[in-house]
């Protein structure tokens, strides 16, 4: 995880105050993913954090690339990663990864990232 990529990203600041650092990911849930060609996708992400339930939202504008398998009926992570990376274009990208544990895990590279927090239990 490259923390500095992670502190730059808006929303991220209140992630990590919610949070009180930020959070590993390990076992959390994916809640949902839409995808759009063009604008706003949204990775849904429920952190496994008793004390502090919230639901993380990754809105990624423009996604440029993607590669995920294993979408289930529950979808639950090792891990999550956020880096800076080059496209095949050359260009900056953020790159989410999501480690396996038992369902959906692979990549999503977009052109810009932010984040959004929702405090309190899924309504999942």
């Amino acid at each position: 995880m490259d923390k500095s990529v992670v502190s730059e990203l808006p929303g991220a600041q209140a992630v990590t105050h919610w949070f009180g650092n930020w959070p590993s990911f390990h076992d959390a849930e994916v809640i949902s993913l839409f995808l759009a060609r063009k604008g706003s996708s949204v990775l849904r992400v429920y952190p496994y954090n008793p004390q502090k339930p919230a639901t993380v939202e990754f809105v990624l504008e423009d996604v440029t690339d993607i590669e995920l398998y294993d979408f289930s009926y529950q979808n639950v992570i090792f891990g999550l990663d956020v880096e800076a990376a080059i496209d095949q274009n050359g260009d900056k990208v953020y790159r989410l990864t999501l480690a396996p544990c038992y369902g959906v895990a692979g990549r999503i590279d977009a052109k810009s990232l932010r984040l959004e927090l929702s405090p309190g239990k899924s309504p999942e």
